[in-house]
C-alpha cells in the first residue's frame, strides 16, 4: 500500500518504476505474490495517471508483471471473473480479505473496476470489506485518485485529514522531485 508514489514518480519510466518498487516491498515482503503486488500497484497507478481505461488495464498489467507469481496472476485473474457479478459482497469474499498482498490488490482493483469515475464509492467500498480494509481502500483510492485527479477527492475529506498542511507540503515536494526527474535532475 505504499507503493503509489512510485508509480507517480516513475510514471515515464516502467523499469524503474519496476526496480523501485522491487526494492520497497522485498525489504518487508520477501514472498514473490508481494513482490509482484508491489510492483502491480505501482503500475496500476501509472496506468491510471496515463488515463488507461479500467477494462484496459488487466491485461497490461498482466503484461508487465508477467512471470512474477502465479498467485498474483491468480488473484488478478479471478477479478475478470466476478467483476460484473450482482452480488458484491459475494465477489469480495470470492476475492479474499486481503491480508496477503495479491489479495489486497485485487480486491482494490475490484473496488475500482465497479466504480471508476467515484474516487468516493471507490475507498468507501474498499473500506467496507471485510479484512484489511484499511489497506484495501489505500490501494484503490491510490488507483482512483491517480485516474481521476485530486479534484475528485471531497473536500471535507481533505478538510478533515489530520496533518493536512504537512501532507500538502509532501505532495508539493514530491511533485517537484517528479519534474526534476522528468527534466533529467
Amino acid at each position: 500500500m505504499r507503493v503509489a508514489p512510485i508509480g507517480y514518480l516513475y510514471q515515464h519510466d516502467p523499469e524503474k518504476l519496476k526496480e523501485v518498487a522491487h526494492a520497497t516491498g522485498i525489504c518487508t515482503h520477501r514472498h514473490p505474490a508481494a513482490n509482484a503486488s508491489s510492483i502491480g500497484t505501482a503500475y496500476l497507478v501509472k496506468l491510471a495517471l496515463d488515463g488507461v481505461s479500467p477494462d484496459k488495464m488487466i491485461p497490461k498489467l498482466f503484461t508487465f508483471t508477467a512471470g512474477l507469481s502465479v498467485e498474483f496472476d491468480q488473484a488478478i485473474s479471478k477479478v475478470e471473473k466476478c467483476l460484473a457479478w450482482e452480488d458484491e459482497e459475494k465477489a469480495l469474499a470470492y476475492l479474499g480479505e486481503g491480508w496477503v498482498g495479491d489479495e489486497a490488490v485485487a480486491l482494490a482493483l475490484y473496488c475500482f473496476m465497479r466504480n471508476p469515475d467515484s474516487y468516493e464509492k471507490v475507498v468507501i467500498r474498499g473500506a467496507n470489506t471485510n479484512g484489511d480494509s484499511d489497506s484495501i481502500a489505500c490501494i484503490a483510492g491510490s488507483i482512483s485518485g491517480a485516474y481521476l485527479g485530486i479534484e475528485a477527492i471531497p473536500a471535507s475529506w481533505v478538510q478533515k485529514i489530520e496533518k493536512t498542511e504537512y501532507l500538502g507540503k509532501l505532495a508539493g515536494r514530491l511533485a517537484d522531485k517528479k519534474a526534476g526527474l522528468e527534466n533529467g535532475k
